[in-house]
């Protein structure tokens, strides 16, 4: 693809526009409401710096980025009722920026998780205001997107999905939720030419930090600069 991603700083969370065009009203409100519990604001420290994203229960662990927690120290989940949960690494790809991560003695509910369709209206979960919020979201086109690992080095080809959809720093790893409630994809970086375009990796790509996540929890790797 030509197009120039950003991917997101996750030492900010701010935002000045809204997307324009979606629908709003995909996902009845309390529907909405209902997704909340599932989804957290993630926090760490990398590079002696504080981290912020967002993150999403599925039935193996929490979904992420992996620049979100890459390198981190005192790694966090935050709910939405703002409870700060302890989490490790059970598993990390850096080539398609996906992590899992485990809560320990906390009872999550996971959402279903199923294949985004072109032209699908629906919500983005995002926590860059320091907590859950719900955007509209419209996905644009399908896409297979070749970009660098987190770190920039190589070049790797993932599934993902270009978004009509407003995100700012700290919405990295939030959930694309289809109007059944269904996780589809998680945000990962913003265009930076193009106003309100947004970039997310496919649910088909999930698999890769799913299948086979670790029981004792791995290294977090090296922060991101």
């Amino acid at each position: 693809m030509s197009a120039v991603i950003l991917i997101l700083s996750v030492f900010s969370c701010s935002s000045d526009t809204a997307a324009s065009g979606s629908g709003g009203e995909t996902i009845p409100s309390e529907v909405e409401e209902k997704l909340f519990s599932s989804a957290f604001v993630i926090e760490g420290l990398a590079c002696q710096k504080k981290t912020s994203g967002s993150g999403i229960a599925v039935e193996q662990g929490i979904l992420t980025n992996a620049h979100v927690v890459a390198g981190t120290n005192d790694l966090y989940v935050i709910g939405q009722d703002q409870k700060k949960y302890s989490a490790r690494i059970i598993a990390m790809d850096i080539q398609s920026d996906l992590a899992l991560l485990d809560i320990e003695d906390f009872d999550v509910v996971p959402l279903p998780v199923a294949l985004p369709v072109e032209g699908m209206e629906g919500v983005a979960l995002l926590g860059g205001e320091g907590r859950i919020e719900a955007s509209p979201v419209i996905i644009q086109d399908l896409l297979n997107i070749s970009i660098a690992d987190i770190y920039g080095h190589g070049k790797y080809e993932r599934k993902g999905m270009r978004l009509v959809a407003d995100v700012s720093g700290g919405d990295s790893g939030g959930a694309i939720i289809n109007e059944s409630g269904e996780i589809v994809g998680l945000v990962f970086s913003r265009s930076s030419r193009q106003k309100n375009i947004s970039y997310a990796i496919s649910s088909r790509e999930f698999s890769l930090v799913t299948q086979n996540p670790s029981l004792t929890g791995i290294e977090s790797g090296e922060c991101m600069r």
